[in-house]
């Protein structure tokens, strides 16, 4: 980028003189060419990552047409390593001289131009390194980004507000789980826990009882909506011979994160407990939001310790829009106001699933081969880049563990109607759904 600026100062100064010949011009075209094929992908950390050093040496480049021209190189060629298959892209931004563009504007181009960038059928975010690592209090600025980065409401494009977003999903999800409380034979209330929100709910109890069992458990950030308003995705399943169990789970400030990740251990437990009495040999569960988060830091190794075999009977994971790293929500008042998660230095890492260890599940998908777990990340379109960082990463540590994993960003979605189309029996993410009961020889 240093060698590209320098060769743009010098055409600017030829034209200035008034001494640049059409000759001139076609050269220095040719040369940018040229330079531009020689930056190169830098080996860093594992993956191939694209490094661009933002730095001091830019103070001269603070011309609209300057920036636009480095913004869209970077662009260009982090497509360029999308299409020849390379891992996620990183942006390094060093710190910056003040006369400068800041380092978080470039990031911010980025973030627009991102949307464009094709991963695996959907997309994927150009990131900034220094979002989601930073230890320590957050500057005013780098806690103004988190907010909005932790606000999934605000990425929404379906309506003009973030309010009307979440409204209309609270309507929606309600009134779907309404009906199919009337329309399906259920079993509701039943405890797994002492605390009163530790149950399930039960749906397709007409079914024979060893039927494959789905499990769905909600999001909410861990402090909103519960087990009576997340049966949405009940109907489209049990119409096809799957039976359905809706978890819930206590709430914060009530309890605390670290609670409620033993909560979801003792949810599992009784799963597992579940299936093994009534036969059950195919369980798949799902978690969207807060609700991804509890299921993998449930599969941790004393859970595996504490379910013993009874843990071969769950066959295929399905992670949805989920928050991974809780690490900067200790920060953010949107969702953490007076720390009502307790979320501190000494637990941040531990209760963040993208620090945890799956090797414990490494001999359960070698010895059972064909039918072994499988893992299935998927996030919106348009969740935020540090929603859909999280869903790279997170897929990316499954599959370092020898997990069978697979990435999916969902094109033209959000945070929301990611899940709320689990109604739907044509909706990709229930297909997938019945395609793994099938898979493992089940009926549905």
């Amino acid at each position: 980028l240093l060698i590209i600026q320098s060769q743009w100062r010098k055409v600017k100064a030829r034209k200035r003189k008034g001494s640049e010949s059409k000759a001139e011009s076609k050269h220095h075209r040719r040369a940018r060419k040229n330079m531009a094929k020689q930056i190169g992908i830098e080996r860093a950390g594992g993956e191939d990552r694209l490094i661009t050093h933002y730095t001091h040496h830019h103070r001269r480049c603070r011309s609209l047409i300057s920036r636009a021209v480095l913004v869209v190189l970077c662009f260009a060629l982090a497509a360029n390593q999308y299409q020849s298959g390379s891992g996620t892209v990183v942006v390094a931004a060093a710190a910056a001289a003040s006369t400068t563009t800041p380092p978080v504007q470039v990031t911010r181009w980025l973030g627009k131009l991102s949307r464009y960038v094709q991963f695996r059928g959907g997309k994927t975010p150009l990131t900034c390194q220094g979002i989601m690592e930073q230890d320590g209090p957050p500057s005013e600025s780098t806690l103004i980004t988190w907010e909005k980065q932790y606000s999934p409401s605000a990425w929404s494009v379906r309506f003009p507000t973030p309010a009307e977003v979440i409204d209309y999903h609270v309507k929606f999800v309600k009134s779907e789980s309404d009906k199919n409380r009337e329309q399906l034979e259920t079993l509701l209330d039943v405890p797994y826990g002492s605390g009163d929100r530790d149950k399930v709910d039960i749906y397709g109890e007409n079914l024979p009882p060893d039927a494959p069992l789905f499990v769905y458990v909600h999001g909410g950030y861990w402090q909103m909506l519960e087990k009576e308003t997340s049966a949405y995705p009940a109907k489209p399943l049990v119409d096809r011979g799957v039976r359905v169990m809706i978890v819930g789970y206590e709430l914060c400030p009530e309890v605390t994160l670290e609670e409620l990740v033993r909560q979801m251990k003792a949810a599992g437990e009784f799963v597992l407990n579940y299936a093994t009495e009534n036969g059950v040999r195919h369980i798949s569960i799902a978690g969207h939001s807060a609700g991804a988060h509890l299921i993998a830091s449930m599969l941790d190794r004393p859970f595996m310790d504490a379910v013993g075999e009874e843990l071969a009977l769950l066959k295929d994971v399905y992670l949805i829009s989920g928050v991974y790293n809780v690490q900067e929500l200790r920060y953010t008042k949107s969702v953490n106001k007076d720390n009502l998660l307790g979320i501190n230095d000494a637990n941040a890492k531990s209760l963040s699933p993208l620090y945890a260890s799956y090797e414990h599940l490494r001999p359960i998908v070698e010895q059972q081969q064909g039918g072994a777990l499988r893992f299935h990340v998927y996030v919106a379109e348009h969740d935020s880049d540090v929603f859909r960082e999280m869903a790279v990463k997170m897929s990316e540590l499954l599959r370092s563990y020898g997990m069978r994993c697979d990435l999916s960003v969902l094109p033209g979605l959000d945070h929301f109607d990611i899940v709320e189309k689990l109604a739907s029996a044509d909706y990709t993410i229930t297909a997938a759904i019945l395609a793994g009961v099938a898979a493992t020889g089940e009926k549905s």
